[in-house]
């Protein structure tokens, strides 16, 4: 009997054994040492990292408010050539929208995203405490979608903006917001990659997030475990309207230049090397018999930075100060990134060899601005880019006319949108004087007092007409 009932516990412990083998009880490492189950990892992981986020939430969720922005948008034109061509609407709507924001200085410093305050005629910004304040618009960056407010408060709660670049996939992170309209609200989640483009605005480098975004979270941080800001929340991805687990936010990096430059200098002043620039493609590396990957030059301007340098067409970009760079986009925004007057080390493909070429960068043109001759401190930025007209322009951009200067671009909510200004307009005379070239258009200009009136004698679509500008103050 003793024998019987040895073998029926021997037999019973095995049996519990292949039970606990086959339902992952009981694993094995490599090492043929024995783990902890599914469940006991998780609770030991909970244990280890510490995820109870009320502390953190506590300490950052006063800096965050809510932006509401009210806009004026136009329902129709009238009838008449001169009220198209002027845009003299018939009627005008106010337009509400909310977003989020939070204070990055105990001195009332805000940052959110331009689209959430983009062309706003009034700001507001309310606290968690239900505060209510007006804000100012210091300036707006849509290359970056990040805009600079500030209410006149002082001691306010904020957070600090921490180094994006030292972040890694998987690290835990924190959305706050004002999502769907409702009031603050936290959700949790991982890094999930890193550099991602997706042509929302001219300079990318987009962290992806898993946690929950939707809309009305735009502007609000991106917190990680220290409590600082390592991103600025700003689009989804959301086939079906909602969150699906795949956010974007503007790293912190980025966007403490660009504040930086807003606060200093109301405008945003980027690296210029004068280059035209496409990702090397598979097909174009065979033909060209170049290495896979980097990014091809495809144009210098003339009297450019690059120019100077020696940099040429054809040339294929595979580092910028030692790092790699892969994508055109990639480029582009690290170029920006750099101060005029900085050093740059391209290290290139030039047919079968291999060369570094130090460039000095340069401001790129993005606007125009001037110093009044009373004021020689002061820049007054117009907010559009001017290029001079020619045949080729023409052709190129479907003018009626090659005389004058073009604006190719005007940047939202600036002076230049608001006096009517538009993309492709043809500006021939300023002031009754008939001009050529950009440099007659600065010229002029910079002769006269802020806050005076200008006349623009313009081409727009063939239709000639006068535009009153009046200078900002």
């Amino acid at each position: 009997m003793k024998k019987i009932g040895l073998i029926a516990g021997i037999s019973f412990l095995a049996g519990a054994l292949f039970f606990a083998l086959s339902f992952g009880y009981l694993q094995k490492s490599e090492d043929n040492e024995p783990v902890l189950s599914p469940p006991e990892v998780q609770a030991e992981s909970i244990k280890v990292t510490g995820l109870n986020f009320a502390p953190l939430v506590k300490k950052v969720r006063p800096a965050v408010v809510k932006v509401i922005s009210e806009s004026i948008r136009e329902t129709g034109f009238g009838d008449s050539l001169l009220d198209r061509f002027f845009n003299i609407p018939r009627r005008r709507e106010r337009v509400p929208g909310v977003g989020s924001g939070f204070f990055i200085s105990k001195d009332g410093y805000i940052i959110t995203n331009n689209h959430v305050v983009d062309n706003a005629i009034k700001v507001k910004i309310k606290t968690i405490d239900d505060n209510e304040y007006t804000a100012k618009i210091i300036g707006t960056d849509p290359k970056t979608d990040l805009a600079l407010l500030k209410i006149k408060a002082n001691n306010l709660p904020y957070i600090e903006l921490g180094d994006s670049n030292k972040v890694e996939v998987g690290e835990w992170v924190l959305a706050i917001g004002n999502p769907l309209n409702q009031d603050l609200t936290v959700t949790s989640g991982i890094i999930s990659a890193k550099g991602r483009q997706l042509g929302l605005a001219d300079y990318e480098d987009f962290l992806q997030t898993d946690a929950a975004i939707n809309r009305g979270n735009s502007g609000g941080p991106l917190i990680n475990m220290e409590g600082k800001v390592i991103g600025i929340n700003s689009a989804i991805i959301a086939p079906a309207g909602g969150n699906v687990g795949i956010g974007f936010a503007i790293p912190s990096s980025m966007a403490k230049k660009v504040i930086n430059d807003l606060k200093t200098e109301g405008r945003v002043v980027r690296g210029y090397l004068g280059i035209y620039i496409e990702t090397m493609s598979e097909k174009v590396a065979k033909e060209l018999d170049f290495p896979l990957g980097g990014v091809i030059v495809t144009k210098v301007e003339e009297d450019s930075p690059a120019q100077k340098a020696g940099l040429k067409r054809y040339d294929l970009i595979v580092k910028v100060n030692g790092k790699r760079v892969k994508k055109d986009v990639e480029l582009s925004t690290r170029i920006a990134e750099l101060s005029p007057g900085d050093q740059v080390e391209l290290e290139i493909y030039r047919k079968s060899s291999k060369k570094t070429i130090t460039i000095t960068v340069g401001e790129a043109p993005d606007t125009v601005k001037f110093k009044s001759r009373d004021e020689e401190s002061r820049s007054i930025d117009l907010g559009m880019v001017l290029i001079n007209n020619s045949p080729s322009i023409e052709r190129q951009y479907g003018l009626k006319t090659s005389q004058g200067i073009m604006v190719k671009r005007v940047e939202r909510n600036s002076p230049a949108a608001q006096n009517g200004i538009k993309s492709q307009d043809v500006i021939l005379e300023v002031d009754r004087q008939e001009i050529e070239k950009v440099d007659d258009f600065r010229e002029i200009i910079s002769r006269k007092r802020p806050g005076s009136l200008v006349l623009l004698y313009i081409n727009r679509d063939g239709d000639e007409g006068l535009i009153r500008f009046w200078l900002p103050e």
